[in-house]
């Protein structure tokens, strides 16, 4: 059993789309409310940060994120979260 969830695991990160601009994501499909994006080379669905505040970097986006697991992210001068 161990040696399928292992094998189960590399196979969902083998599968994981490479990118190096959003337009390279033909293959990752985002639900409703959240937007496609390139972050640090995989595509990634991200959706709007709480509060709506500009950001230069990262850290002006800490504590913007609802969910406890969201990564934080400053996209195009927006703070944006990701699961």
């Amino acid at each position: 059993m161990r040696t399928i969830l292992i094998l189960a695991v590399c196979v969902v990160a083998a599968y994981a789309e490479t990118c190096s601009s959003h337009a390279d994501c033909t293959n990752t499909l985002c639900s409703t409310g959240f937007e496609l994006h390139c972050v640090n080379r995989e595509c990634t669905c991200t959706h709007e940060a709480n509060g709506g505040e500009p950001c230069t970097n990262v850290h002006d986006c800490h504590g913007r994120c609802t969910h406890t697991h969201d990564r934080e992210h400053c996209i195009d001068g927006h703070c944006r979260c990701s699961h």
